[in-house]
């Protein structure tokens, strides 16, 4: 099985992506709104699919946005909600154990696409890549629990699970697997 690799988006806040973003998240005129969804597409276009989750932190980070707000989360969801709608952004419910979470895509990118760790941190991987990669471990080597979770560490470079990482992997094992 062989992985792509992770281009991940990097975009460091310039004092003029601070006073747009934030004119965005203020403003909530289908201009601002349409500016939203294009930086959007900019990310999902190198990172994609990925977590809305991600996606957010990306885009608000851009704007120099430390922490999320709920109205900055707010007008996201409405932005996010326009695109897909639009068809200009695909979406579906993925599995996560802190909550609800979207899966994103563009329309002409494929749903699951296996890619190397990168500068990702557990939680931020699909939890259809995790299945994908769970499922084609188990059928070269054993599908029980723990040495698969060891086994899929061990296949994206890591020498250990994160701490968080075993809750995911028993719900994405469940639905995978189970």
């Amino acid at each position: 099985m062989e992985l792509a690799p992770f281009s991940p988006y990097v975009c460091k806040p310039t004092d003029a992506t601070r006073h747009a973003i934030a004119r965005q998240v203020m403003d909530p005129t289908d201009a601002m709104t349409d500016q939203i969804i294009d930086g959007f597409i900019q990310i999902i276009a190198m990172e994609g699919p990925i977590l809305s989750s991600r996606l957010f932190t990306l885009y608000a980070k851009k704007g120099g946005i430390v922490k999320l707000t709920s109205h900055a989360a707010k007008r996201f969801f409405q932005a996010l909600r326009k695109a897909t709608l639009a068809h200009k952004i695909s979406m579906e419910l993925d599995i996560d154990v802190k909550g609800a979470a979207a899966l994103l895509w563009l329309p002409s990118m494929k749903r699951v696409q296996l890619r190397e760790y990168g500068n990702r941190g557990f939680d931020d991987i699909p939890a259809s890549e995790l299945g994908e990669v769970m499922f084609e471990l188990a059928a070269e080597s054993t599908d029980e629990k723990h040495p698969l979770y060891l086994n899929i560490a061990e296949f994206y470079g890591l020498s250990h699970l994160p701490k968080n990482a075993e809750a995911r992997l028993d719900a994405v094992y469940k639905a995978y697997l189970g």
